[in-house]
């Protein structure tokens, strides 16, 4: 299976040719499956992993403090004041699960470079919905390109932060098993002999999942019987920086501490259910009977969205089809925020580059705030609530924020824990950009209730390990990023300052940037002093 979906994966039309196409796509993300009790007895995808652990993972107990609620006044009665941007999401480190009887895996093929080599990561997986577990044969091909040699590779395994939730039965590298050294969110796989400049290899492994009971303020996890969210949940290579090393960094109480490199993923997804679910995807799906087969080239992460509650519906257009997910008696929110989400599209298409996907998925689910990942976009059921039939609510506006990190963040990556006003402060101003140029137009009602009203403190260029506070990594790294940029544009004018965030975006694109890079790039499209306002925002510049 592993080879055939490699010919594939290399055969493939990439993200330009496929956007070309899409005007006549008529596929969504919607999966809908109907009692698949012959996955039990009949798929036969996973017959390596042998008997599934039952038992509920869970959370660490010894979690951040929650910030403080906000009770703020906004300059419009009938609306519920702005909130932090997002609300932390973390967890303590968990010890290593004991290990599960290893099965064999199949002979490695030789790699085939494809996409100027980027990594390429090969997921069959078995989902059991009810009794939310899940099995995984995963495939990584990856080549090195940096100038080190590298004698072992370092993993992110952000599932193992929950006791019992990841159980790793085998892995191998180039078709030869080996023991990784697995301690917390971290696996490090030996290599025979050191890696050189520009060479590939091949790791594969098998390992099963016990979803763990999501809480109120963590995306990845299973809500009651109506929903499983599926987040930075298969290990994934960091990114590797000759000077830094790996750049894997330990969770904090604030913010996103993962970094990822672009890549390509083909996810063979398959579903067993008692009841009717829907899946929401990174991606369009391709049934091939029971199994459905997903195919994201030059993303960041790939994630899922499963519910028995969800309805769907779905806007198309040149940019990019989009679909809204959202739970009953939530009709009229989920299509505000699905048009909302087609306009942003078309803005951000413009201003920034066009959409690299074919498709984004915009999913309701149980938390405080929203979440970004490449294709999809998780929202808060209380902005659901909150909507009130404009666009001067939480519902709109951390929408598009969400939604324009397709840009800041998947198109162009960061170091999200070190630096991470790069995607933050540029997400949040995209807000303002989206006021700008849909009607009515309510930029200064914007600038008073997600700024202002705040009376945002701080530098900008914090990290997310600066302190715990939540309110003051907000206040600095969105709100004064925000202030920043707004000055920045005044001071070098509109032209100057939309042609360098275009040429930034295309330079940086698929790469992992910096604040050197930023302001290497504006300094490129305008020749005035703007000094003393980076002073006023930044410390250490």
């Amino acid at each position: 299976m592993f080879n055939k979906i490699v010919q594939s994966l290399c055969g493939g039309l990439n993200r330009r040719e496929a956007r070309r196409r899409r005007a006549t796509r008529t596929g969504s993300a919607v999966l809908r499956l109907r009692s698949l009790r012959s996955l039990r007895s009949g798929a036969g995808l996973f017959l390596f992993i042998g008997i599934w652990l039952l038992t509920s993972c869970t959370l660490p107990s010894d979690m951040p403090a929650t910030p403080a609620d906000f009770v703020l006044v906004t300059d419009a009665p009938t609306q519920m004041p702005s909130p932090t941007a997002f609300s932390p999401q973390t967890a303590t480190p968990s010890l290593t699960p004991t290990p599960t009887p290893s099965p064999t895996l199949t002979a490695t093929a030789q790699p085939t470079l494809v996409n100027g080599g980027r990594t390429q990561y090969i997921l069959e997986t078995a989902l059991d919905y009810d009794t939310k577990t899940l099995a995984v044969k995963e495939r990584i091909q990856y080549t090195n390109h940096s100038s080190d040699a590298l004698t072992s590779l370092m993993l992110a395994v952000d599932p193992n932060r929950w006791s019992g939730c990841f159980n790793l039965q085998i892995t191998t590298v180039n078709g030869h098993t080996v023991t990784p050294n697995i301690e917390s969110m971290r696996m490090e796989i030996p290599l025979e002999t050191p890696l050189v400049p520009n060479e590939t290899v091949i790791i594969e492994m098998a390992y099963s999942l016990n979803i763990p009971v999501k809480q109120p303020k963590q995306v990845f996890g299973y809500d009651g019987n109506w929903q499983i969210n599926l987040v930075n949940w298969y290990p994934f290579i960091a990114p590797y920086d000759a000077e830094d090393g790996w750049l894997l960094h330990s969770p904090s109480g604030v913010g996103e501490h993962l970094v990822y490199e672009i890549a390509d993923f083909d996810v063979i997804f398959n579903v067993s259910a008692e009841e009717d679910v829907v899946v929401a995807a990174s991606a369009s799906t391709e049934p091939q009977g029971n199994t459905y087969r997903y195919q994201l080239e030059g993303a960041r992460t790939f994630v899922f969205s499963i519910s028995s509650a969800f309805s769907t519906e779905t806007v198309s257009s040149e940019n990019g089809d989009v679909t809204s997910f959202y739970f009953p008696n939530y009709a009229k929110p989920g299509e505000a925020i699905l048009n909302a989400g087609a306009r942003a599209l078309e803005i951000y298409s413009r201003r920034y580059a066009p959409y690299p996907h074919e498709h984004l998925s915009i999913v309701q689910t149980y938390l405080p705030d929203g979440m970004e990942y490449d294709g999809l976009i998780f929202m808060g059921t209380n902005f659901y609530d909150e909507y009130d039939g404009t666009l001067k609510n939480n519902l709109i506006a951390l929408g598009v924020h969400e939604i324009s990190h397709q840009w800041f963040f998947g198109l162009v990556g960061s170091d999200q824990a070190l630096e991470p006003w790069l995607d933050e402060s540029l997400a949040l101003y995209s807000e303002r950009i989206f006021y700008e140029e849909t009607p009515p137009y309510p930029v200064t009602w914007w600038w008073q209730w997600r700024v202002n009203w705040f009376k945002p403190s701080g530098w900008v260029d914090r990290t997310i390990y600066t302190d715990a506070d939540f309110r003051n990594y907000t206040n600095a790294t969105y709100l004064r990023g925000a202030l920043f940029l707004e000055e920045l544009r005044q001071r070098v004018g509109e032209e100057a300052f939309n042609n360098f965030l275009q040429d930034y975006v295309a330079t940086y694109t698929d790469k992992i940037a910096t604040g050197n890079d930023f302001f290497a790039t504006l300094d490129q499209h305008t020749n005035v002093d703007y000094s003393d306002i980076v002073d006023e925002y930044f410390l250490n510049r």
